[in-house]
């Protein structure tokens, strides 16, 4: 027979080991932030930059005018302000500064970036 006080510590521990193993059962922490297209042109990629290299393009179809999507980078580790580029549909395109530890909100106007803390 378990003793009440070992059952609740073998609960806990598995628990833990649970949600180790498990990230979807883990706390949420990511840097996750809405991208709204506020411009008049589709936006076709959105890139970030670490040590000098672009990433892959995160946007698997357009973000049309009006539109708003979710992204993360599923990891809240390393360097907070990430130099981000938007890149349009016509072949124009810009990159900016942004804090995604703080960032909840990218506002994308045809030649800027505009993000927004949580409030």
């Amino acid at each position: 027979m378990i003793r009440p006080f070992a059952r609740s510590a073998l609960a806990l521990g598995l628990a833990g080991a649970f949600a180790a193993f498990c990230p979807a059962f883990a706390a949420d922490k990511s840097w996750e932030f809405e991208v709204v297209n506020k411009g008049n042109s589709p936006v076709i990629e959105f890139r970030t930059q670490e040590e000098g290299e672009w990433s892959e393009n995160w946007v698997s179809n357009r973000i049309e005018p009006g539109d708003k999507v979710t992204l993360d980078f599923e990891t809240d580790e390393g360097k907070c302000t990430v130099r981000t580029q938007i890149r349009f549909i016509d072949g124009t395109y810009f990159d900016a500064d942004v804090d995604y530890c703080k960032a909840n909100l990218l506002e994308i106007f045809p030649d800027t970036l505009v993000w927004k803390a949580a409030e």
